[in-house]
């Protein structure tokens, strides 16, 4: 752990509400550490405010990135939390939505931390910090090198889900019974409401009721929604051994009765052989994540649309078949 990590704070009405937090979430960054041997190298900043989106898009410019960092902000989904990435991983900043630690607040939107509410947040906390450490681990992988539209939905895909997978896997044994409820219930309603969207959207733009380049941003952000939260949940599933057709009945069925089906089950076994080099210290490049990559593939082919990377003048593009 760097001993210069700083904990800011912005957009909170009371000073000591603010202190009170960001005290509270430095102790539990130097316990997770402690007792899980975590490399924290290059953690400089824990940034906790209001204004999420405002604060990732500023901290993104601020570490030279050439366009904000992208995340999830739908009805089955808000961003509450992005590691932000300087370089080749020499630096990183960990901003945090208020909505992070929404436990940690009564009913008065008093910061108000008891035994009965610490540890859902605190998991959340040992989650990120997972994330750090497994890019302090994998060194070889440049986050800051460029790519274009094609690797943006597929191997960006690929790596950000793997690495949700992990972090969960990882983080299991803080994880209380309800966050992992949660995940699962999550998961669930994903399943049985994102695809029909997607098949909307595809269908809308068949009709010329949308544009090409607005039906593909939509999906691709569905797309990763789907991929980012199975691996959320399996990570627990795979940690513990849960046994889903016993414990989580609607949740089989869902999976199972989905079109998306044989590719989730793909990804998760995707998942679990990257997961097993990275153990083994063997992903020694983004080559190691080809299996995932085709799998997201295969799940923009389910329905009905396929990426090709073009080649002109101007640079690498994006071609998208719509069958």
């Amino acid at each position: 752990m760097e001993q210069d990590l700083m904990i800011s704070l912005e957009g909170f009405a009371s000073e000591t509400d603010a202190n009170s937090l960001g005290n509270a979430v430095m102790s539990a960054v130097r316990a997770l550490d402690k007792q899980n041997q975590l490399d924290l190298t290059g953690l400089k900043r824990i940034l906790i405010t209001n204004d999420f989106a405002s604060a990732l898009k500023k901290v993104t410019e601020e570490y030279g990135h050439i366009s904000p960092s992208s995340f999830t902000d739908s009805k089955q989904a808000t961003a509450i939390a992005q590691l932000v990435t300087k370089g080749a991983n020499e630096e990183f900043t960990l901003v945090l939505g208020v909505d992070f630690f929404f436990e940690w607040f009564n009913s008065d939107h008093k910061c108000e931390i008891r035994d009965d509410n610490i540890s859902v947040v605190l998991h959340r906390i040992h989650h990120e910090l997972i994330h750090v450490h497994e890019k302090n681990v994998l060194t070889q992988l440049n986050a800051s090198f460029l790519i274009d539209d094609y690797d943006d939905a597929l191997l960006m895909s690929a790596t950000r889900s793997w690495s949700e997978y992990l972090a969960n896997l990882k983080s299991a044994p803080s994880a209380p019974d309800e966050t992992i409820h949660l995940f699962l219930e999550q998961l669930n309603t994903i399943i049985m409401e994102v695809p029909s969207e997607i098949e909307s959207l595809v269908f809308k733009y068949k009709c010329r009721l949308v544009l090409l380049d607005e039906m593909y941003i939509a999906v691709k952000a569905r797309i990763k929604l789907i991929s980012n939260s199975y691996a959320y949940a399996f990570g627990f599933v795979d940690a513990f051994g849960i046994d889903l057709a016993g414990n989580f009945p609607e949740l089989t069925k869902s999976l199972k009765e989905s079109k998306l089906s044989d590719t989730l089950h793909e990804l998760g076994i995707s998942f679990r052989v990257v997961t097993e080099l990275y153990e083994q210290g063997l992903v020694e490049s983004f080559d190691a994540f080809d299996e995932i990559v085709k799998v997201i593939d295969n799940m923009f082919k389910d329905f009905g649309l396929t990426l090709e990377r073009t080649q002109s003048d101007s640079g690498a593009g994006l071609y998208i078949h719509v069958e």
